[in-house]
């Protein structure tokens, strides 16, 4: 099954990246999808969007070929937002333990807003008349 995917993202680079491997990095990704990509030679930065209808095997390739080139050229993570049927979610990549780390801090912010509706629902209760 083929839906709209997109992901995009602006992943720092080290600073022996080329303009020419972004090139390579698109090259690979843009079929089928659509890919969008600047450079910049100053922050050392690679900003990326990539987008078509994908089947799900062509969006698990898509983010492989992202997590293997971040593992060569990233020199810290970074977090692409990704949307996929209109649902919108977000994958950490780049540098291992700072994937690691954004995940961690991920999964606390889900547990941290899980707490406050579960606050807010008991408030609400204690606000009721008996």
């Amino acid at each position: 099954m083929h839906g709209t995917y997109e992901i995009c993202g602006a992943l720092p680079v080290h600073p022996q990246f080329q303009h020419a491997h972004a090139v390579r990095l698109a090259e690979r990704l843009a079929n089928p999808a659509h890919v969008y990509f600047a450079t910049d030679a100053v922050t050392h930065t690679l900003v990326l969007h990539v987008s078509g209808r994908l089947s799900e095997t062509e969006q698990a390739e898509t983010e492989d070929t992202l997590k293997q080139f971040s593992q060569k050229w990233a020199r810290a993570g970074a977090v692409f937002s990704r949307n996929l049927y209109g649902d919108l979610s977000f994958l950490p990549i780049g540098l291992e333990r700072h994937v690691e780390l954004l995940t961690e801090l991920d999964d606390l912010d889900q547990q941290v807003r899980a707490m406050r509706a579960r606050q807010a629902w008991i408030l609400a209760r204690l606000e009721q008349p008996v």
